[in-house]
């Protein structure tokens, strides 16, 4: 094969998996795959990552039978393996996008089962759909988290950043959320919207031009805000 013609970048098949190409796009690296083994191996290499990042760890099955002292060893010992295992895979996902070059945010739709969940932890809410089930949800948990952690953890922060069709949340055309949005932000003073500023610019560069509500605030890039909370111990939660 002619290595110029037919070769196939990591990015390429990076935004395969995403479908984030074109019809004639994916018939071309298809079609490499079908004929050159190595690009079918990255190609499954890719996928095997992104799917043990995925099911990492399980919570283990709650058991009502157990006394106290088998709870506290079992949290104990379970804290200890998951932390271990957030440090591996985390170590995997920065390689990973360091050897991309950070050239998307999508990588991040399974970085939530890597994230350590405590209690007093801030947290940072990822929103990347536009179906309006999943926005309503997403708002609903905010909610929750706010209303919950109101009482008990003053110095509790959230952010809800978005992008890709997660925009729509925020998005002054979309008047379907514009109440929920302002009435969070005029109840609780620890919340913080935030569009990328990435997935704005790719929107613009198709001739897509949006207006964010005023209560939102831009983040250069969803994915750097999301490594640079999670490096402070926030907790991230994809939406």
């Amino acid at each position: 094969m002619n290595r110029d013609k037919h070769f196939i970048s990591d990015e390429e098949l990076s935004a395969f998996l995403d479908d984030q190409l074109d019809a004639h796009e994916r018939d071309r690296i298809l079609a490499v795959i079908n004929h050159d083994s190595n690009t079918n191996h990255r190609l499954s290499e890719l996928r095997l990552l992104r799917d043990m990042l995925q099911h990492t760890y399980e919570q283990p099955p709650r058991r009502n039978n157990m006394n106290k002292n088998s709870v506290a060893t079992n949290n104990f010992t379970t804290r200890w393996a998951m932390a271990a295992c957030v440090m591996l895979c985390f170590g995997v996902v920065l390689g990973w996008f360091g050897h991309l070059g950070v050239t998307t945010d999508k990588p991040l739709e399974n970085l939530s089962a890597v994230s350590t969940p405590t209690q007093s932890a801030n947290m940072i809410l990822h929103l990347t759909s536009s179906d309006p089930d999943k926005i309503n949800a997403a708002l609903d948990r905010a909610e929750h988290i706010l209303a919950t952690n109101k009482t008990h953890n003053k110095n509790f922060q959230l952010e809800i950043i978005a992008n890709d069709g997660g925009l729509n949340l925020m998005r002054q055309d979309e008047p379907s959320y514009q109440l929920r949005v302002k009435a969070l932000t005029a109840q609780y003073d620890n919340v913080t919207f935030l569009a990328c500023a990435k997935a704005i610019k790719n929107l613009q560069e198709k001739g897509i031009d949006i207006e964010l509500l005023p209560e939102v605030g831009i983040a250069p890039s969803a994915l750097k805000q999301i490594i640079q909370r999670m490096q402070q111990d926030w907790q991230y939660i994809k939406a």
